[in-house]
């Protein structure tokens, strides 16, 4: 009797797009000898922690599309132990490159669909169930969205007076936040044009009514300021406990 072939996996024709290329100015002064995506967390670069999350959800394409000390890239590439992968290609639009020509220069390395994530941001995304949705949806684009946290407490107020009603320390608002893992067809990518920004192309595909959003609730961190690379340093262990990424 034949063994039956295995179902294809969701993420099979998906290609990572991974933005690496900008100068994270509010990072020095790691950034000043770093790219940002190679500024260390828990002993291993931002990067590395992507990768292999990604891998682990079934990506084995990725496309890094540096900029600002693209060459440090270039060497973490071919240096470092990367998990078990098809391809990683770099692709280096120049410091001055705006996002959407380095998706659009990486887009020759991208044969299917592309999910284009932020080099600085990490995210237990459920890569499966962002495509289910997305395939469901019939959208050409699906966003990853983030609960956005006030970083303050709030005071609720009399409308008509100065009593105050309530307080609350730092309570989740009624928005959501990009925070990247943005799923594409093919078609979305043929809308993006040259010089623009990521917001300008998600625009034009809201504006057609062809981008939806997958909200993501569990864990989230990002790396812009020292303040969050300090936090971020307490709260990477859910990346590096995960089976198949600790030391």
């Amino acid at each position: 009797m034949r063994t039956p072939t295995p179902p294809a996996s969701p993420l099979s024709d998906v290609t990572a797009v991974l933005l690496c290329g900008g100068k994270g100015e509010r990072l020095r002064p790691f950034t000043e000898h770093l790219p940002k995506p190679l500024v260390p967390l828990h002993g291993r670069p931002l990067l590395q922690h992507l990768l292999r999350y990604l891998s682990l959800q079934g990506i084995r394409r990725f496309v890094l599309c540096t900029g600002y000390k693209a060459e440090a890239i270039h060497r973490f590439v071919e240096e470092t132990p990367l998990p078990p992968v098809d391809s990683v290609e770099c692709v280096d639009s120049g410091e001055a490159a705006s996002m959407t020509d380095r998706v659009l220069d990486a887009r020759r390395h991208v044969s299917g669909r592309a999910l284009i994530c932020y080099g600085d941001t990490l995210a237990n995304v459920d890569l499966t169930e962002l495509s289910r949705h997305h395939s469901e949806s019939g959208a050409l684009a699906t966003l990853t969205v983030y609960p956005l946290r006030s970083p303050y407490g709030i005071v609720s107020l009399e409308e008509n007076s100065a009593r105050v009603t309530g307080l609350m320390e730092k309570p989740v608002l009624p928005y959501w936040i990009n925070i990247g893992f943005l799923l594409c067809e093919p078609a979305a990518l043929d809308m993006m044009q040259r010089g623009t920004d990521l917001v300008t192309f998600l625009g034009t595909l809201a504006g057609r009514e062809a981008l939806r959003a997958y909200r993501h609730q569990d864990k989230h961190l990002t790396v812009n300021t020292e303040k969050e690379r300090s936090e971020a340093e307490g709260e990477i262990e859910f990346f590096t406990l995960l089976e198949g990424t600790a030391a």
